[in-house]
């Protein structure tokens, strides 16, 4: 199994669903999320149970004296692939709440009792990404990072035939990807019934369980807030799908508008 089975499958949504290089803040509306809201997914691979997915916004936070939503999103293995590879990560993402980029990221997981940790602020005005240790390295402009694309790519104005060309990843060598909004049908999850369009991926890269080439789709509501209920992948002879069991909204906050 590839270690990064779940935690990568989002990570390849999230790369997916960076900004365009031509859309800029101005260019974009109000964010249909608030602090509060969470959302939980089942994850199967190869049709069996594999663990789950939770990502949510946990505050409206402060940092470098601006708004951001602090959105946390964690991976886990459930015990039965915990005999065969047991992962648990917590992801971090600090997301500017009126410029839409990253201001910071932070990623700490554990497979096999192996704990490793990531993490480093963006320079936007320099375009770079600083480690601690004080190592720099490139950042596309108005960079956004793989949790804070989750919810980037529910700003993008979506409707049949819609086409989206992405080059505003963290690593400019992701650049760039392509979103096309295949269609709207009504989908069935276990959280419920939903209107949804259908979202096709064409990434570049192979760095997460999206692949070049594959067969990679995201079922968004059709409203405004674009929620993702379901995200899929066929990988060769074996296939990724993670499910909205859990979703709950939150509530607006006046200073992040």
């Amino acid at each position: 199994m590839h270690r990064s089975l779940w935690t990568l499958a989002l990570a390849g949504l999230l790369a997916a669903a960076a900004p365009a290089g031509a859309q800029t803040a101005g260019a974009i509306r109000s964010a249909p999320f608030y602090p509060g809201e969470s959302m939980e997914y089942a994850v199967r691979y190869g049709g069996l149970p594999a663990g789950s997915l939770e990502i949510g916004i946990d505050k409206l936070d402060t940092l470098e004296g601006r708004p951001a939503y602090h959105i946390v999103f964690k991976a886990e293995s459930n015990r039965a692939i915990s005999y065969l590879y047991d992962i648990a990560s917590t992801e971090e993402s600090w997301f500017d709440a009126r410029e839409f980029y990253s201001l910071r990221y932070r990623r700490e997981s554990t497979e096999n009792d192996k704990t490793r940790t990531k993490e480093y602020v963006f320079d936007q005005r320099r375009q770079v990404r600083i480690e601690p240790d004080g190592d720099v390295s490139p950042a596309s402009p108005r960079a956004v990072d793989q949790v804070a694309m989750f919810y980037y790519v529910r700003l993008l104005p979506l409707e049949p035939g819609a086409k989206f060309v992405l080059r505003n990843q963290a690593d400019p060598d992701d650049n760039p990807l392509t979103i096309e909004v295949l269609k709207k049908e009504r989908i069935r999850v276990p959280s419920g019934s939903y209107d949804a369009f259908v979202l096709s991926l064409d990434v570049k890269t192979d760095g997460g369980i999206f692949k070049k080439g594959g067969e990679n789709r995201i079922w968004v509501t059709t409203d405004a807030r674009h929620v993702p209920v379901k995200i899929s992948s066929k990988i060769g002879i074996g296939s990724f799908e993670a499910e909205l069991v859990d979703y709950s909204r939150g509530a607006p906050v006046p200073s992040a508008r």
